[in-house]
């Protein structure tokens, strides 16, 4: 919404009196504010990303259960649909190369494929660990491949086509999973958990899985 156009919330209301009794639109009325989007007010939002190549179109996930995707232009921004399915927060979610699908990963331990186009859900897929899952990515060059993490400190390679894991496609952190990225060429694998440690795997693009011995790093913070 147009900073004119935010409803306020009884927490709104209270930090307005705290800031001296002003509106919430006076607030926000300062150089640089372009619009806000509040769909997701009462719950928090753990990633906002722009489709690829296309600074118009802009998604973002919410621990209220949903996926928004938002048009930036022409003004005013409107939000063109929200994807409705999962039954808890939405962590992670990732475009497809040519934005027509969107992957999600959700503390009900699914994952969840939709069209872009009408937002209606193509797959779920329950996490192999029935397990929360934190993080997603598309393989860059073989979008039918995607890459989740869970709480189990498990990374899994599933085949969006069949709905299924990949076959050597599986390895395991220290920790959580909470992050993931590839390299743009497709053949190694970042991962980020949390007990503070980053690996890197290689990825095997012909067969979608990690080989023997795959994890090349594993990077710690130094405390010096």
């Amino acid at each position: 919404r147009s900073p004119g156009n935010v409803v306020p919330t009884s927490v709104a209301e209270a930090s307005r009196a705290m800031a001296g009794d002003t509106t919430l639109s006076e607030n926000y009325a300062f150089a640089g504010m372009y619009h806000i989007f509040d769909q997701h007010v009462d719950e928090a939002v753990p990633k906002v990303q722009f489709a690829n190549d296309d600074k118009h179109l802009l998604a973002c996930c919410s621990l209220d259960g949903t996926i928004s995707v938002c048009q930036l232009v022409p003004t005013p921004p409107v939000v063109l649909r929200v994807l409705k399915g999962h039954s808890r927060g939405v962590s992670d979610f990732a475009w497809s190369l040519s934005n027509d699908i969107i992957v999600s990963t959700s503390l009900d331990a699914t994952m969840r494929i939709w069209a872009t186009e009408d937002g209606k859900c193509i797959r779920e897929i329950p996490d192999p660990d029935a397990s929360e899952l934190l993080c997603c990515t598309f393989q860059p060059m073989n979008n039918n491949l995607t890459v989740v993490g869970n709480g189990k400190h498990n990374l899994h390679v599933m085949n969006i086509s069949t709905g299924k894991k990949v076959k050597g496609g599986s390895s395991k952190l220290t920790g959580r999973v909470l992050s993931l990225s590839f390299d743009s060429p497709g053949r190694i694998l970042w991962a980020g958990d949390d007990k503070g440690s980053i690996f890197s795997f290689l990825f095997d693009m012909a067969t979608g899985e990690f080989p023997r011995g795959s994890c090349r790093d594993r990077l710690q913070p130094s405390l010096d």
